[in-house]
């Protein structure tokens, strides 16, 4: 019998595509973002730190290599599995965590929904790629 493994190509991947959805997804928010924030354009321009930028890069790193692990064990072998299971994973560990949160930090929940939802997004196309495109010893 087979055995499944971590695709670290796959992984690679999704950590690429992991920076670019949130890209797309600040593009087109970034206007209701920044107001739901109290961030004005000068604010946003000035904090030119490429710290969150290397941070987002290691947090998708361990999240797309901890998903693809978890799909060994699970297993999970089809892009539907993985598809719903990166689903279930961004809306219960990433969305309901954002939105307590917010909730007690007093944030609107247009913002948590901007905010968790781009990771619901990440989630789901990661879960899908690592769902279909897997690695046997």
């Amino acid at each position: 019998m087979r055995r499944q493994s971590v695709n670290l190509w796959a992984v690679l991947v999704c950590v690429v595509i992991g920076q670019v959805i949130p890209a797309l997804w600040y593009s087109a928010f970034s206007e209701k973002w920044m107001a739901l924030n109290g961030f004005t354009m000068e604010q946003i321009k000035s904090a030119t730190s490429p710290v969150p930028y290397l941070a987002s890069i290691v947090s998708t790193s361990f999240m797309a290599y901890t998903m693809a692990w978890v799909f060994t064990k699970i297993p999970v072998k089809s892009l539907l599995a993985g598809f719903l299971t990166g689903l279930l994973f961004g809306i219960v560990f990433v969305l309901f965590e954002t939105i307590t949160k917010d909730m007690f930090s007093l944030k609107p929940l247009l913002l948590s929904l901007i905010d968790g939802g781009v990771s619901v997004i990440v989630y789901t196309v990661t879960g899908s790629i690592l769902g279909v495109w897997r690695k046997y010893e």
